[in-house]
Parts: C-alpha cells; sequence; structure tokens
C-alpha cells in the first residue's frame, strides 16, 4: 500500500511539474511570459487550497476507497486537456484581438485550476491510509516512502520531457502520456484493496494494535498544535514549492545551462532530495529505537532539514559551477525531508477530523504559496533577479522550528505525567 501511495505522489508531481519544464520554451511558442507563468503558478495555489478543504472534508466522511481514484482520474484529465491550448479553435475562441496569445493562456489557466483542485485530494487520501495501515513508531518512515514519491516524479519527469525531445515529439507530448500513466494507477488501487481492508467509515478507524481513540480536546494546547503546524507546513512549502517552480527557469535563463543540462540537473537535485526526504524519516525511527522519544527524534530532523534549507543564502553569492549546484541540492534534501516531520504530526490530530484539518492547514499554506509565486513572477519580471525569493524561503522555516521546540517539549511532559499515572500502559 505505501508503494502504491508513493506512485500516485510520484504521478501527482509530474503532472504538476510538466509546466516548469516546458515553460521556457512555451515562452516562443504561446508567449508565456514569465508574469503569466507566476499567475499560473498562483492560481494552481489557491485551486489546490479550495481542494485541500473540500476533499479533505469528504474524506473524513467517505474515506480514500472511493474518493482516492476519483481526484487521481481528475487531475490526469487535467493534464491530458492541457496541451488543447495549442490548438488553433481554442486559442481563436478564448483570445482577444489586442492579445491573440491570451487564448492559449486562458485555456492553460483553467487546466492548471482543475489540475490543482484534483491534485490536493491527494494528500488527506494518502495521509488518512497511512495513518490507519501504520503504528505511531512507522508513519515517520512510511510518511518518508509516501513523501519521497515526489522527488521520485520529479527526477523521472526532467528525463521524461528531454527522451520526448530527443525523439522529435512536440511540448505537448509529455502532458499526455503522463495523464495516461495517472489513469493506469486507478485499477492498481482497486487490486490492492482486495487484500487490504482501508476503513471508509471515519468512526471505526484503528485496531487494536494502533487505536486511535477519541478524547476530550484541550483547547489551549490544541490550538497550539494548529498555529505550530500551519507554520511549518507554510514555511516548508514556501521552499519546496519555489524550487519545484522556478528551478529549471533559475538555471536555464539567469545561469544560462543549457536545456539539457538543467534537466539533467534537476533530476539530480530530485534524487539527492529523496535521498533526504528517507534519511530525515530514518533518523527518527533510528532515534526512537535509542530511546530517544518521538517528540524529541522529530525536532532533531526537523533541526537537520532547516540547517539545510537556510544553505538557500548563500546562493546568490555563488557563480555558475559545481559549489552552486551542490549547494542547492542540499537545499532541497532539507525542504522535501522536512515533509515527513509534518505529516507524522498531521495524523496526531482528532482521527474525526483529521482529513478536514490536515485539509484546512494544505489550504493556508497554499494560499500563502501562491501569492508568493505570483508576487516571485512580477519581481523577476521586473527585476530579473532571484536573489529575494531564494533568501526569504530558504530563512522561512526558522519560525516553525521557533514553535516546534516548546510543543515537543509539552508533549514530552505530557506523555511523562500519563507514564507515571499508567505505569503498565504503554505510552
Amino acid at each position: 500500500m505505501c508503494g502504491a501511495l508513493l506512485l500516485a505522489t510520484m504521478l501527482n508531481y509530474m503532472d504538476r511539474q510538466t509546466l516548469s519544464l516546458t515553460a521556457t520554451q512555451l515562452k516562443s511558442e504561446i508567449n508565456l511570459n514569465d508574469g503569466r507563468y507566476g499567475a499560473l503558478e498562483e492560481w494552481f495555489s489557491y485551486s489546490f487550497a479550495a481542494g485541500g478543504i473540500f476533499f479533505g472534508f469528504l474524506a473524513d466522511r467517505i474515506g480514500p476507497r472511493l474518493l482516492y481514484p476519483l481526484v487521481l482520474t481528475g487531475w490526469s484529465l487535467a493534464g491530458i486537456a492541457s496541451p488543447l491550448a495549442s490548438w488553433p479553435s481554442v486559442a481563436e475562441w478564448f483570445s482577444t484581438p489586442q492579445d491573440p496569445g491570451l487564448g492559449q493562456f486562458r485555456w492553460l489557466f483553467a487546466c492548471r485550476v482543475f489540475l490543482g483542485f484534483c491534485e490536493a485530494g491527494h494528500w488527506p487520501c494518502a495521509l488518512l491510509t497511512a495513518r490507519d495501515i501504520l503504528t505511531e513508531r512507522d508513519r515517520p518512515l512510511g510518511n518518508s516512502i509516501l513523501q519521497s514519491g515526489a522527488s521520485l516524479g520529479a527526477i523521472l519527469t526532467p528525463l521524461v520531457v528531454q527522451a520526448i525531445r530527443a525523439m522529435g515529439f512536440p511540448w505537448q507530448a509529455p502532458f499526455l502520456m503522463i495523464g495516461i500513466a495517472g489513469l493506469a494507477w486507478v485499477p492498481l488501487w482497486f487490486v490492492l484493496l482486495r487484500s487490504k481492508n482501508i476503513n471508509s467509515n471515519p468512526t471505526s478507524i484503528g485496531d487494536k494494535t494502533n487505536p486511535l481513540p477519541s478524547s476530550p480536546l484541550h483547547w489551549p494546547r490544541f490550538l497550539y498544535q494548529l498555529l505550530t503546524l500551519g507554520t511549518v507546513i507554510v514555511t516548508i512549502s514556501l521552499a519546496w514549492q519555489f524550487q519545484r517552480a522556478w528551478l529549471p527557469k533559475y538555471l536555464k535563463e539567469f545561469h544560462h545551462y543549457s536545456e539539457s543540462a538543467a534537466n539533467y540537473f534537476t533530476s539530480i537535485y530530485y534524487i539527492v532530495a529523496d535521498v533526504g526526504c528517507i534519511f530525515f524519516g530514518a533518523v527518527v525511527s533510528l532515534l526512537t529505537a535509542r530511546k530517544v522519544s518521538i517528540q524529541w527524534a522529530r525536532v532533531v530532523s526537523f533541526v537537520g532539514c532547516t540547517a539545510l534549507v537556510a544553505l538557500s543564502v548563500l546562493v546568490p553569492t555563488l557563480e555558475k559551477g559545481p559549489l552552486l549546484l551542490f549547494i542547492l541540492v542540499l537545499v532541497g534534501a532539507g525542504s522535501l525531508g522536512a515533509h515527513p516531520q509534518y505529516y507524522a504530526l498531521v495524523q496526531e490530530l482528532p482521527p474525526r477530523h483529521m482529513g478536514m484539518l490536515s485539509g484546512i492547514l494544505s489550504a493556508a499554506s497554499w494560499l500563502v504559496v501562491g501569492r508568493m509565486q505570483g508576487a516571485i513572477g512580477q519581481h523577476i519580471r521586473q527585476t530579473g533577479s532571484y536573489d529575494l525569493p531564494l533568501l526569504a524561503t530558504g530563512l522561512a522555516p526558522i519560525a516553525a522550528l521557533a514553535l516546534l521546540v516548546p510543543w515537543a517539549w509539552l508533549s514530552h511532559e505530557k506523555t511523562k505525567i500519563q507514564t507515571i499515572k499508567n505505569p503498565d500502559k504503554p505510552s
């Protein structure tokens, strides 16, 4: 099941990443300038935010059994429809005489909005599934496997795009091929469900070895938990989504790497990010095996991630060359490695409403990310500089760490008190 979740995350990112890898080519093909590209990323983020709330609400009520294949089919069809932007009839229908390229942009805009809305459904479905099948101790590593699908998708997409171009196919081909691959995932999901029961009734989630009981909320602690989770997901998303959307353009247009060199490096970048994702998830498992509390093990892992992401402040000072590329891959390893820690924390939210609450947190992060993407597009168009975005996104996770440490201390003290009161009950 974790393998199926990994594949779904991989497809999620492949559909998302295809545009960033073809954006430079689309500047001449359909007049997709930096401002318009930033707008596509901005509204993709807003639609993702709306989808996070909508599908989080549904996931709590109907479970991932049927919802998961529906959302994956939706985003795959959005990817397949994207190349229609180049059809003359579509361009003419949506364009204006003053701006002939507007019609192509509007069609692509509609496809990206629908793509973002459906892709948001992946996360509540995936997190509910992982929570159902994994114990608390196994979740950090299991979530790392799930999240590593993001980097696997980002590794494969540049190679797929490069191979398709080498064979002489046009820019539309990667969108079509990746979308069709997404549709092929749906039968796999139903085959796996024959041998593994995933609860669709949220009131019965859990089992004898991994119960998820309901308990009265301690509201001050719960609100601080939401504040911490919101800060964590917003700050790590700012770093990761900036890199996802702008790294290929940064290498090609700012440092003037060739198309093939930038694409191959992008694959290497995500390979290292995937290693970082698995590594920082494994750190938690290793520390807990050595009797370190789960709360402090997560903090240690997050400190390492934050330190690597902060290396982004060095990037503006570096010239084109191996050191620049080395620092960039370390930043990627840190920013992706922080995500499994966030997912494990989300899976500790009240079980009945985890899907909805995770959707709201995701929506908050994507609203901020969307505003960032639009602002970055305008900033780069006006100044031609990536320095400010690199600095801001590199330092952002420090704010999350400042909240995460007190939360870990409070959770650790609560666990100690419960152990003293119930010495025979495993914590």
